[in-house]
């Protein structure tokens, strides 16, 4: 899907494009878009890097759902059908609020996260990937995804190295099965159409950064 046409007079819109970065916890992915960020605007081009959960009242709450400062009710987990449901809220309004209106004005958007990060995660705590994907059949397929691919031994300590913060995910044994179920996901998605590109992203990070520049370069 490509966001960019033309008009009635020939010449090419103003609209931007999409650019999602996934993976595992710990897979790099804040690092590659804030850095993709940094090269789509060195090239010339005016960019947005924005993540979800979003800055907005849906995603606050899941960070707090996520951190374990919110729970349900007398301590109990959060219900994940509950948390999914919110996953798929806050990424409509993030697209409605902030990153359709930039799309609009030409702006390219790096989002850290979309919907695939929702059939992995959600998936795998659920067992139930296609409940997920109908709560989410709204939100807009982005331009390019970009995978990150990185094994769970070599992405959880990542994650556990950069931040003292634990959230409900960050599991070994969990986040094994986020892995597996990112590959369904990832034929799901493939499926319905979206452009997606995989690269390993346990080299240097230089490395990864040039290969996610190649893979949104061959948009163009």
């Amino acid at each position: 899907m490509t966001r960019r046409g033309r008009g009635a007079s020939g010449a090419k819109d103003r609209q931007g494009r999409l650019l999602v970065v996934e993976g595992l916890d710990g897979a790099g992915t804040t690092t590659q878009a804030r850095l993709l960020g940094e090269r789509l605007r060195a090239a010339g081009r005016t960019a947005h890097v924005t993540a979800e959960p979003s800055g907005g009242p849906a995603g606050a709450l899941i960070r707090q759902v996520l951190s374990r400062r919110v729970t349900g009710r007398d301590g109990r987990a959060f219900d994940a059908r509950a948390l999914a449901l919110l996953f798929a809220a806050d990424r409509l309004d993030h697209h409605a609020d902030e990153i359709a209106p930039k799309l609009s004005r030409g702006v390219d958007v790096v989002s850290d996260r979309f919907t695939l990060s929702s059939l992995a995660y959600q998936g795998a705590a659920l067992g139930d990937m296609a409940w997920v994907a109908e709560i989410n059949r709204a939100a807009p397929s982005p331009d390019l995804t970009v995978f990150l691919r990185v094994s769970p031994r070599v992405a959880l300590p990542r994650r556990r190295a950069a931040t003292l913060d634990r959230e409900i995910f960050e599991v070994d044994a969990f986040q094994r099965r986020v892995a597996a179920s990112y590959e369904r996901a990832l034929e799901v998605r493939r499926a319905a159409g979206d452009r997606i590109a995989e690269i390993d992203g346990s080299r240097p990070v230089e490395a990864v950064a040039d290969a996610v520049w190649a893979a949104v370069s061959s948009l163009d």
